[in-house]
């Protein structure tokens, strides 16, 4: 049913995960020809009808290999995508996607998609049909590998700012909910009343067995449970996202729930891009989607063991090309060898994602700070701020900063924001909205978008998950 209703909105999921499988049995050989076929389509396809691209002129070589031909091209960085937005879409949508604030008029059709500015800078790509359905293919993937296939129930540990807002989900989303038998619990509701009702709600729920949550979130209610000496919901499997899963935090899930945890890796503007299989040898790649490269600072490619920064490729992304694409993560190739579960599909390791710092709420429950990141760069993302940094310096208090792109609208902008934080951390809880003309990097020369200044000064609420950080 879930596939037929995808397809009377429009979607095209059947057809592609049906491929999306395909290449999961392929050997190394077979993967790396279809890897190369479609690198090389995507290459062709942006160099001619992308402003953006052709102005390059990067023409392809005589018999340049599809690898050699992209290492040309140049990195893709945040500001390049603010600024070059327009040129970077396909000339055949460029009379309808003029800005970030395009709207498609179609029901299933391109969409604009704005980032959950975790490095500080929001950023708009713009995601086409053919990409949003081999998304979906990746997400239905990942769930399969963590445990619970396409109708298995499970609980999703997610931000809802309809919940928050106490705003009804439309008619499509309840419909996929069911099809996809999810249950919901709201990450954005981090209040010890709101974390009782997610306990309750999932010993209510004996039989749902499978947990896909924010990782931090999940860290969150599982402090809270131990603290609290709660009864403690039991899972077989927890599917971790949307952070770094710390071997701290690996071990507090394991601990609460006894739950087998898996890593997944992606981010709004890409998709999902990895997740773990079940032998825990490092994140799969999701090869039909995106192809991934670890450089140095000096752009070199980097052998197994060595960390450096992440460079993504969307291959199936024909409307808004998006190459070399850098996406603030750094992390390390896992050993060439094939996997043990037996995919072909290239695996990374020691993930270094950037891990803010979790919140503290008016009565003292920890709150994932995902929720500052979703407002800023996605719900109330006007194209007004550059970057921002946000810290709680007390019980009640914080500082929002930012950095202003442009003043027109951006008083009505941070009220919007003032208000939304308002909501989630209590009605005592005071917030300055601070402009700065530089948010400034820690004295380990690393910029923080998520402080919390409070909670490493105050003993009482520290917790087992307040230890250092392996990838800090």
């Amino acid at each position: 049913m879930y596939f037929g209703f995808q397809a009377a909105i429009g979607s095209r999921i059947g057809p592609v995960w049906r491929e999306f499988l395909a290449w999961t049995r392929f050997t190394p050989d077979q993967l790396n020809r279809a890897v190369q076929e479609k690198l090389s389509t995507l290459l062709e396809m942006a160099t001619r009808h992308s402003e953006y691209y052709r102005r390059l002129n990067l023409d392809r070589r005589p018999g340049e290999r599809a690898e050699d031909w992209l290492r040309r091209f140049p990195q893709l960085g945040r500001a390049q995508v603010r600024q070059h937005f327009a040129d970077l879409v396909n000339d055949e949508f460029r009379g309808e996607i003029r800005s970030p604030e395009s709207v498609s008029k179609r029901r299933y059709d391109w969409l604009v998609v704005k980032t959950g500015g975790t490095t500080g800078v929001p950023t708009t790509v713009v995601a086409d049909a053919l990409s949003r359905d081999w998304g979906r293919a990746t997400r239905l993937y990942a769930a399969q590998q963590c445990g619970f296939p396409l109708g298995t129930p499970y609980f999703r540990l997610w931000g809802s700012e309809q919940d928050l807002l106490n705003q009804q989900y439309g008619l499509q989303q309840r419909v996929l909910r069911s099809l996809l038998a999810e249950i919901p619990l709201n990450a954005f509701k981090a209040k010890e009343t709101d974390l009782r009702k997610h306990v309750q709600t999932m010993l209510a729920h004996p039989q749902v067995r499978h947990l896909m949550t924010y990782v931090d979130a999940a860290a969150s209610l599982a402090q809270f449970i131990q603290a609290q000496d709660l009864t403690r919901p039991k899972f077989n499997t927890i599917m971790a996202c949307a952070g770094t899963v710390t071997p701290e935090f690996r071990q507090i899930l394991e601990q609460t729930f006894a739950a087998e945890v898996f890593d997944k890796y992606g981010s709004r503007e890409c998709s999902d891009l990895a997740c773990e299989c079940h032998c825990h040898a490092g994140l799969h790649v999701f090869a039909p989607c995106a192809y991934l490269e670890i450089v140095d600072q000096s752009a070199r490619e980097c052998p197994p063991g060595k960390s450096g920064r992440i460079l993504v490729t969307m291959l199936n992304n024909r409307t808004f090309p998006m190459i070399r694409y850098e996406i603030g993560d750094l992390a390390t190739w896992a050993p060439p060898e094939r996997c043990p579960c037996g995919s072909s599909f290239p695996r990374i390791q020691n993930l270094q994602g950037r891990e803010d710092d979790l919140l503290v709420t008016e009565d003292g429950t920890l709150q994932s700070s995902v929720f500052v990141r979703h407002f800023v760069g996605v719900s109330l993302n006007r194209q007004l701020i550059r970057e921002w940094q946000f810290e709680q310096t007390d019980r009640t208090r914080f500082v929002f900063r930012y950095i202003a792109l442009r003043q027109e609208g951006l008083a009505d902008n941070l009220s919007r924001l003032k208000d939304s934080f308002q909501l989630v951390f209590g009605r005592s809880a005071t917030i300055e909205m601070q402009p700065v003309t530089e948010i400034q990097p820690s004295a380990s020369g690393k910029v923080r978008w998520v402080i919390n200044s409070y909670r490493k000064h105050d003993s009482r609420s520290a917790t087992p998950i307040d230890k250092p950080r392996l990838s800090q």
